[in-house]
Protein backbone atom coordinates (compact mmCIF):
# COMPACT_ATOMS: atom_id res chain seq x y z
CA UNK A 1 0.00 0.00 0.00
CA UNK A 2 1.33 3.45 -0.91
CA UNK A 3 2.12 6.16 1.66
CA UNK A 4 -0.62 8.31 0.13
CA UNK A 5 -3.22 5.57 0.70
CA UNK A 6 -2.11 5.07 4.29
CA UNK A 7 -2.39 8.78 5.08
CA UNK A 8 -5.86 8.86 3.50
CA UNK A 9 -7.05 5.99 5.71
CA UNK A 10 -5.69 7.68 8.85
CA UNK A 11 -7.46 10.94 8.03
CA UNK A 12 -10.78 9.12 7.50
CA UNK A 13 -10.40 7.21 10.78
CA UNK A 14 -9.63 10.36 12.77
CA UNK A 15 -12.58 12.17 11.17
CA UNK A 16 -14.91 9.33 12.09
CA UNK A 17 -13.71 9.37 15.71
CA UNK A 18 -14.25 13.12 15.97
CA UNK A 19 -17.74 12.78 14.51
CA UNK A 20 -18.74 10.01 16.95
CA UNK A 21 -17.31 11.93 19.89
CA UNK A 22 -19.42 14.95 19.01
CA UNK A 23 -22.62 12.87 18.73
CA UNK A 24 -21.93 11.10 22.02
CA UNK A 25 -21.43 14.40 23.84
CA UNK A 26 -24.79 15.77 22.65
CA UNK A 27 -26.66 12.54 23.41
CA UNK A 28 -25.24 12.39 26.94
CA UNK A 29 -26.30 15.96 27.72
CA UNK A 30 -30.06 15.38 28.18
CA UNK A 31 -32.44 18.14 29.46
CA UNK A 32 -33.73 16.00 32.36
CA UNK A 33 -34.62 16.85 35.95
CA UNK A 34 -33.45 15.20 39.14
CA UNK A 35 -36.05 14.03 41.67
CA UNK A 36 -37.87 16.89 43.42
CA UNK A 37 -36.06 19.51 41.31
CA UNK A 38 -38.08 22.70 40.83
CA UNK A 39 -39.35 23.55 37.37
CA UNK A 40 -40.69 26.89 36.14
CA UNK A 41 -42.38 25.37 33.08
CA UNK A 42 -45.44 24.08 34.98
CA UNK A 43 -47.68 26.38 37.08
CA UNK A 44 -47.20 24.31 40.25
CA UNK A 45 -43.40 24.52 39.98
CA UNK A 46 -42.89 20.75 40.10
CA UNK A 47 -40.86 18.84 37.55
CA UNK A 48 -42.42 15.48 38.51
CA UNK A 49 -45.98 15.23 37.23
CA UNK A 50 -48.92 13.55 38.97
CA UNK A 51 -50.44 10.48 37.36
CA UNK A 52 -53.71 11.12 35.49
CA UNK A 53 -56.81 10.35 37.57
CA UNK A 54 -57.82 6.69 37.28
CA UNK A 55 -54.34 5.45 36.30
CA UNK A 56 -53.79 1.80 37.29
CA UNK A 57 -50.38 0.16 37.40
CA UNK A 58 -49.95 -2.85 35.14
CA UNK A 59 -51.10 -5.97 36.96
CA UNK A 60 -53.02 -4.01 39.62
CA UNK A 61 -56.43 -3.68 37.99
CA UNK A 62 -58.62 -5.02 40.78
CA UNK A 63 -61.59 -6.39 38.90
CA UNK A 64 -62.54 -8.95 41.57
CA UNK A 65 -64.57 -6.68 43.84
CA UNK A 66 -65.45 -9.44 46.30
CA UNK A 67 -61.80 -10.40 46.81
CA UNK A 68 -60.35 -6.89 47.09
CA UNK A 69 -63.17 -5.12 48.96
CA UNK A 70 -65.35 -7.81 50.57
CA UNK A 71 -68.37 -6.28 48.86
CA UNK A 72 -70.75 -7.23 46.09
CA UNK A 73 -71.33 -3.62 45.00
CA UNK A 74 -69.35 -0.35 45.15
CA UNK A 75 -69.66 1.92 48.15
CA UNK A 76 -70.39 5.61 47.91
CA UNK A 77 -66.83 6.21 49.08
CA UNK A 78 -65.44 4.14 46.21
CA UNK A 79 -67.39 6.25 43.75
CA UNK A 80 -65.99 9.40 45.31
CA UNK A 81 -62.44 8.07 45.27
CA UNK A 82 -62.78 7.17 41.60
CA UNK A 83 -63.64 10.79 40.85
CA UNK A 84 -61.08 12.26 43.24
CA UNK A 85 -57.95 13.72 41.65
CA UNK A 86 -55.94 14.16 44.84
CA UNK A 87 -55.32 12.39 48.13
CA UNK A 88 -57.24 14.98 50.15
CA UNK A 89 -60.48 14.18 48.35
CA UNK A 90 -59.87 10.47 48.91
CA UNK A 91 -59.26 11.07 52.61
CA UNK A 92 -62.52 13.01 52.87
CA UNK A 93 -64.32 10.02 51.35
CA UNK A 94 -63.03 7.60 54.04
CA UNK A 95 -65.67 8.42 56.74
CA UNK A 96 -68.36 7.20 54.34
CA UNK A 97 -66.78 3.76 54.44
CA UNK A 98 -67.15 3.71 58.22
CA UNK A 99 -70.73 4.93 58.00
CA UNK A 100 -71.73 2.26 55.51
CA UNK A 101 -70.03 -0.42 57.60
CA UNK A 102 -72.82 0.07 60.17
CA UNK A 103 -74.96 -2.24 58.06
CA UNK A 104 -74.31 -5.69 56.64
CA UNK A 105 -75.88 -4.92 53.28
CA UNK A 106 -73.67 -5.28 50.25
CA UNK A 107 -71.00 -7.48 51.85
CA UNK A 108 -70.13 -10.96 50.61
CA UNK A 109 -71.22 -13.79 52.89
CA UNK A 110 -68.89 -16.39 51.36
CA UNK A 111 -65.12 -16.40 51.05
CA UNK A 112 -63.97 -15.38 47.54
CA UNK A 113 -61.11 -17.90 47.65
CA UNK A 114 -60.69 -21.52 48.77
CA UNK A 115 -60.49 -22.09 52.52
CA UNK A 116 -58.73 -25.18 53.86
CA UNK A 117 -56.83 -26.17 56.99
CA UNK A 118 -53.55 -24.66 55.80
CA UNK A 119 -55.30 -21.38 54.99
CA UNK A 120 -56.92 -21.17 58.44
CA UNK A 121 -53.61 -22.00 60.11
CA UNK A 122 -51.95 -19.23 58.12
CA UNK A 123 -54.70 -16.88 59.31
CA UNK A 124 -54.00 -17.95 62.89
CA UNK A 125 -50.33 -17.06 62.46
CA UNK A 126 -51.19 -13.62 61.03
CA UNK A 127 -53.79 -13.09 63.78
CA UNK A 128 -51.15 -13.78 66.42
CA UNK A 129 -48.96 -11.09 64.88
CA UNK A 130 -51.42 -8.30 64.16
CA UNK A 131 -54.62 -8.91 66.13
CA UNK A 132 -53.85 -10.69 69.36
CA UNK A 133 -52.61 -7.56 71.17
CA UNK A 134 -56.18 -6.21 71.19
CA UNK A 135 -58.44 -9.20 70.63
CA UNK A 136 -56.47 -11.78 72.71
CA UNK A 137 -55.87 -15.39 71.55
CA UNK A 138 -59.49 -16.44 72.15
CA UNK A 139 -61.01 -13.40 70.45
CA UNK A 140 -62.76 -12.02 73.54
CA UNK A 141 -61.23 -8.53 73.31
CA UNK A 142 -59.02 -8.76 76.40
CA UNK A 143 -55.64 -8.21 74.77
CA UNK A 144 -52.51 -6.92 76.48
CA UNK A 145 -52.77 -3.33 75.29
CA UNK A 146 -56.41 -3.31 76.39
CA UNK A 147 -55.13 -4.15 79.87
CA UNK A 148 -52.99 -1.01 79.59
CA UNK A 149 -55.88 1.31 78.79
CA UNK A 150 -56.57 0.96 75.06
CA UNK A 151 -60.19 0.82 73.94
CA UNK A 152 -61.56 -2.70 74.38
CA UNK A 153 -62.95 -4.21 71.17
CA UNK A 154 -66.13 -6.30 71.28
CA UNK A 155 -65.80 -10.05 71.63
CA UNK A 156 -65.94 -11.98 68.36
CA UNK A 157 -68.36 -14.34 70.11
CA UNK A 158 -71.26 -11.92 70.46
CA UNK A 159 -74.21 -12.56 68.16
CA UNK A 160 -73.70 -9.35 66.15
CA UNK A 161 -70.22 -10.36 65.01
CA UNK A 162 -71.02 -14.05 64.60
CA UNK A 163 -73.82 -13.04 62.23
CA UNK A 164 -71.76 -10.43 60.37
CA UNK A 165 -70.85 -11.37 56.78
CA UNK A 166 -67.22 -12.31 56.21
CA UNK A 167 -66.98 -9.40 53.78
CA UNK A 168 -67.72 -6.94 56.55
CA UNK A 169 -65.00 -8.39 58.80
CA UNK A 170 -62.60 -8.06 55.87
CA UNK A 171 -63.69 -4.45 55.22
CA UNK A 172 -63.16 -3.49 58.86
CA UNK A 173 -59.63 -4.94 58.77
CA UNK A 174 -59.03 -3.02 55.55
CA UNK A 175 -60.45 0.40 56.45
CA UNK A 176 -60.53 0.34 60.25
CA UNK A 177 -63.52 1.00 62.48
CA UNK A 178 -63.90 3.07 65.63
CA UNK A 179 -60.62 2.92 67.57
CA UNK A 180 -59.28 0.21 65.27
CA UNK A 181 -56.94 1.58 62.57
CA UNK A 182 -56.71 0.41 58.98
CA UNK A 183 -54.42 -2.57 58.35
CA UNK A 184 -54.48 -2.35 54.56
CA UNK A 185 -50.84 -1.23 54.42
CA UNK A 186 -49.53 -3.82 56.90
CA UNK A 187 -51.47 -6.93 55.88
CA UNK A 188 -51.78 -8.13 52.26
CA UNK A 189 -55.25 -8.90 50.88
CA UNK A 190 -54.91 -12.67 51.00
CA UNK A 191 -53.62 -12.56 54.58
CA UNK A 192 -56.59 -10.43 55.63
CA UNK A 193 -58.94 -13.09 54.28
CA UNK A 194 -56.92 -15.76 56.10
CA UNK A 195 -57.36 -13.83 59.37
CA UNK A 196 -61.11 -13.63 58.76
CA UNK A 197 -61.16 -17.40 58.19
CA UNK A 198 -59.41 -17.94 61.52
CA UNK A 199 -61.87 -15.59 63.25
CA UNK A 200 -64.72 -17.71 61.87
CA UNK A 201 -62.95 -20.78 63.27
CA UNK A 202 -62.67 -19.05 66.66
CA UNK A 203 -66.38 -18.30 66.61
CA UNK A 204 -67.29 -21.86 65.65
CA UNK A 205 -65.07 -23.22 68.42
CA UNK A 206 -67.57 -21.86 70.95
CA UNK A 207 -70.79 -21.93 69.01
CA UNK A 208 -70.63 -25.00 66.80
CA UNK A 209 -74.08 -26.66 66.46
CA UNK A 210 -74.17 -29.68 68.73
CA UNK A 211 -76.19 -31.66 66.21
CA UNK A 212 -73.39 -31.32 63.60
CA UNK A 213 -70.61 -32.65 65.83
CA UNK A 214 -69.05 -35.95 64.69
CA UNK A 215 -69.85 -38.80 67.06
CA UNK A 216 -66.36 -39.07 68.63
CA UNK A 217 -66.32 -35.31 69.34
CA UNK A 218 -69.88 -35.44 70.68
CA UNK A 219 -68.92 -38.16 73.21
CA UNK A 220 -65.83 -36.20 74.24
CA UNK A 221 -67.86 -33.02 74.66
CA UNK A 222 -70.50 -34.77 76.74
CA UNK A 223 -67.81 -36.31 78.95
CA UNK A 224 -66.23 -32.90 79.55
CA UNK A 225 -69.62 -31.34 80.24
CA UNK A 226 -70.47 -34.03 82.78
CA UNK A 227 -67.14 -33.50 84.55
CA UNK A 228 -67.79 -29.75 84.77
CA UNK A 229 -71.33 -30.29 86.04
CA UNK A 230 -70.18 -32.79 88.68
CA UNK A 231 -67.73 -30.23 90.09
CA UNK A 232 -70.21 -27.37 90.21
CA UNK A 233 -71.91 -26.73 93.62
Amino acid sequence: MSAHGTRRRLVLALGTLVLFAGCQQKMADQPSYKTYTACDYFPDGRSARLLPAGTVARGHLRLDRAYFTGRTEPTTAEAQRAAASNTQAAAEARPLIVAEAEQNLGYVDEFPLPVDKAFVEHGRDRYMIYCVVCHDPAGTGAGKIVERGYTRPPSYHIARLREAPVGRLFAVATHGYGSMPSYAEQIPVRDRWAIVAFIRALQLSRHFPEAELPEPMRRQWETQRNVVMSKSP
